[in-house]
């Protein structure tokens, strides 16, 4: 062997021994996932869940029907007030705001027979006791409506108006009365111009302003109607879905529970899912009665006294232009005369009975009509009259208290009319009532028999979570 090979074999000798020193790398761990816990319930804690489920069920379907019957009756409240207490006052309002000035202008009417007989011709007092009457109600009336903050504008501006009108046909009436031996119809000039001043205040401040205030009201009473219908068949929905999920789950139960443990049923579950059943029935059909006996209300009760409010209105408005027309002459009265004209026409659309009347109640309506036939008779020959210089007579026809007289028979329809919508306000009130009534005993039925179901769910685990003991 040669130097070099022994060098070179010392050279290799020290480097093995290091190389075997370094430990080989450690093989990379396979992936686990991660276990995810699992909640399993067994025995009591399944029971008590399953008991918790229930109760919740029970109370959710509870709260439900309680507070949908508390809402139906408050809707149902809330339109009898606004129809009642509300739409049914400014329909007064407006109806003796328009006869108040009729009766102011009749009051003018009356005087000296032409003649020269020296006799009084036509009825002055019984236009100044039906006027005293009417401010009387009209006072009545925007003191009732008062009460509405929503509305204080418009009856502020009744009452501004009303307090110059108020001044306007009194000095009319004092003027007049300086001259009580002036000739029948022919009041004295200054006379007839503050009367139709105080008429203008009448047409174009107060009577728009009631019309505006009754359309409101009108329209806050169908609102009502609409939301009756609309809450109740909501709430029916709402009722229906959580009882038949709560009757599923009683039912599941039953049978989860007869299977497991070996009993044919569960008597307090048996009670409880009754309870549910009949809940759900007894407010199904209590809330459809009420939303059936809302419709009637509105159909049959509502939108025909709405109509005949609307009339009775309308009817004054063309008495009072009537009135007017006659008193302030053929220049100053051709408006009045032209809106007569426009009211009766307007008179005979809402009069007819055509969609509004039943069969029984349709001779009411025909009676109403035959004397309103007979008030339209009544001024045609108030008109031929006037024209033929025959003004005696005429001012005996527009005051005079006696059949076939105009001061009568408008007295004998404007009443007839009122008593018809009258029977219509009842009718809606009635039906109103009845939807209220519907709902009688709850809520507390619901809560008193969704409580005893919840006690009984209860009652119905005992025993099994005994047998674990």
């Amino acid at each position: 062997m040669t130097t070099s090979q022994l060098t070179s074999r010392g050279a290799a000798g020290p480097a093995e021994p290091e190389a075997r020193s370094t430990p080989p790398a450690a093989p990379p761990e396979p992936y686990r996932a991660r276990r995810r816990l699992r909640l399993r319930l067994t025995g009591p804690g399944l029971l008590g869940a399953r008991a918790a489920l229930a109760v919740l069920l029970l109370a959710a379907l509870c709260a439900t029907a309680v507070i949908g019957a508390v809402t139906v009756r408050g809707d149902t409240s809330r339109l009898r007030t606004t129809v009642s207490e509300r739409a049914a006052v400014a329909a007064q309002l407006r109806f003796a705001l328009a006869d108040l000035d009729a009766q102011h202008a009749d009051t003018l009417a009356p005087g000296m027979s032409a003649d020269g007989s020296g006799a009084y011709v036509g009825n002055q007092l019984e236009a100044l006791i039906t006027a005293q009457q009417r401010r009387t109600e009209v006072s009545d009336a925007l003191r009732q409506l008062s009460g509405d903050s929503a509305h204080s504008d418009q009856v502020g501006a009744l009452l501004d108006g009303l307090s110059r009108y108020d001044d306007l046909s009194g000095r009319a009436a004092f003027v007049d009365e300086q001259s009580p031996d002036r000739l029948a119809g022919h009041p004295p000039a200054v006379t007839v111009a503050m009367n139709a001043q105080a008429g203008a205040v009448m047409t174009q401040t107060l009577l728009p302003t009631a019309d505006k205030l009754a359309a409101d009201y009108r329209q806050q009473a169908g609102r009502a109607a609409a939301k009756v219908h609309t809450d109740t068949r909501r709430w029916i929905a709402v009722v229906g879905a959580l009882g038949a999920a709560a009757l599923l789950f009683l039912l599941w139960w039953q049978r989860e529970l007869a299977r497991a443990y070996r009993r044919l049923l569960s008597p307090p579950l048996v009670a409880a899912t009754a309870a549910v059943l009949a809940v759900c029935l007894a407010g199904t059909v209590a809330l459809s009665s009420g939303a059936g006996a809302a419709g009637t209300a509105d159909s049959q009760g509502l939108r025909p006294w709405s109509r005949l409010a609307e009339a009775g209105a309308v009817a004054a408005q063309a008495a009072a232009a009537e009135s007017r027309w006659f008193v302030q002459g053929d220049d100053l009265g051709r408006s009045d005369a032209a809106r007569y004209t426009a009211l009766t026409k307007r008179l005979d659309t809402l009069l007819a009975p055509d969609g509004y009347a039943t069969a029984a109640e349709r001779p009411a309506y025909e009676d109403v009509l035959t004397r309103y036939r007979r008030f339209r008779a009544d001024d045609t020959a108030l008109r031929r009259l006037k024209d033929a210089g025959r003004t005696d007579e005429a001012a005996v026809l527009l005051t005079t208290v006696g059949r076939g007289d105009i001061a009568f028979d408008f007295w004998d329809f404007a009443t007839t009319l009122d008593q018809l919508a009258a029977r219509r306000l009842d009718d809606f009130a009635h039906h109103a009532g009845d939807a209220r009534g519907a709902l009688g005993g709850w809520p507390a039925v619901p809560a008193g028999a969704l409580g005893a179901a919840a006690a009984l769910v209860l009652l119905a685990v005992r025993p099994r979570l005994a047998e674990y003991r």
